[in-house]
């Protein structure tokens, strides 16, 4: 499936065909544009540049048997903040006003399927000022192409959070506005089934995103961000950390700065077992005229099996003589002295591994509960 050109053109014309049921659902959304994204551009196959670790087949399979849309919408928000699903008049507004121009279904034409094949959305407002004492949880969308657009105005503060929900495809919009903060939390639990998603997130002027993305192995699970810093003094920070025990894991990011005087931070952590498989291409982006951008991308992985597999590729595509960048990848296996260490001093084995595990995956955990969804004690 999805072998050759010819194989894909007709896998493509496959999926626009079932989105025609699915058009009933919000009949504002522009389906037109990824119909014609899907068209001109295709769907990406196994070994081009962006998939050469992994195989969309098995995903492609998924999505032409998953099902369409749902009722079964688990929203959970804090006084103040507006929450409306697609199917909602007032969302309609709401996404023609915030929905940003990063999320291009011609450069991701995973995300023109799930525009053709959307089956539930929710918008997320937090109006200007609002400081959320309490996070927004995501628990269910109830249908497996979603698509989630969070706007956080001028000067609010909003953690999003979203919690282990089985879906093909997941969109997720953030527009961060000026001196807005928001901190999305994604927690990824392990699964036997096909999922990708997309999370796009622009921040403006004195904006601040922080992404923290912890996630275990499915047979297939795709991951990818862009984000873009839009004006000075804004700042992204994305941490992802990730412990396999089996399964396949791709994450694709790509942090551009469109404007000097921006700060964005990659730190990733991971671990991986058994016959798993973990790939990481992250990349910086930084745009001419954007001096003054100060970037940093750091990846480190263990190996704690010989049958386990990682790939990691950061890259730097600087467009501006006045900035300061870095990055840097490793991998490597636990340090079995310090398991010896921790031994002598009473420590059993297993607690011993999970301590140093632990330690190493610390960098990129923001929180207890995330610990914990990783399978790490307290």
């Amino acid at each position: 499936m999805a072998g050759s050109t010819a194989e894909a053109t007709a896998l493509a014309r496959r999926l626009s065909e079932r989105g025609e049921d699915a058009a009933r659902y919000a009949p504002w959304f522009d389906r037109g544009r990824c119909r014609e994204a899907l068209a001109g551009n295709g769907l990406p196959r196994f070994h081009a540049e962006a998939w050469r670790h992994t195989n969309p087949r098995p995903w492609y399979a998924a999505a032409l048997g998953a099902n369409g849309g749902g009722a079964d919408v688990r929203v959970q928000a804090p006084p103040g903040v507006d929450v409306a699903t697609f199917d909602e008049p007032r969302a309609a507004d709401l996404f023609a006003r915030h929905s940003g121009d990063i999320l291009d279904p011609a450069e991701h034409p995973l995300a023109a399927v799930n525009g053709l094949l959307l089956g539930a959305g929710v918008v997320v407002h937090a109006p200007a000022g609002l400081q959320a004492a309490t996070p927004v949880r995501i628990d269910g969308l109830g249908a497996a192409f979603q698509h989630v657009l969070v706007v956080a105005q001028p000067g609010a503060a909003l953690t999003v959070l979203e919690t282990p929900s089985a879906f093909a495809h997941r969109v997720v919009e953030c527009v961060v506005a000026a001196g807005a903060r928001l901190t999305h939390l994604r927690r990824q639990d392990a699964s036997g089934g096909c999922e990708c998603s997309l999370v796009a997130a622009t921040v403006a002027e004195g904006g601040r995103y922080e992404l923290a993305q912890l996630s275990k192995g499915a047979a297939l699970r795709r991951n990818d961000l862009v984000a873009r810093i839009d004006g000075p003094n804004a700042g992204a920070h994305i941490r992802a950390a990730w412990r396999l025990d089996d399964g396949h894991l791709d994450n694709q990011v790509r942090i551009s700065h469109a404007e000097g005087g921006g700060t964005s931070r990659q730190t990733y952590r991971g671990v991986a077992g058994g016959r798993s498989r973990a790939v990481l291409n992250g990349a910086i982006h930084i745009a001419p005229g954007a001096d003054g951008s100060d970037a940093s991308l750091t990846a480190k992985n263990l190996l704690t099996s010989a049958t386990a597999q990682v790939f990691a590729k950061p890259a730097l595509e600087i467009n501006a003589s006045d900035v300061k960048c870095a990055h840097g990848a490793t991998v490597g296996a636990l340090d079995e002295e310090a398991v010896l260490y921790l031994r002598s001093r009473g420590i059993g084995e297993s607690d011993a591994r999970d301590l140093l595990v632990r330690a190493f995956l610390a960098e990129a955990i923001v929180d207890e509960e995330g610990a914990r969804s990783l399978g790490l004690s307290g």
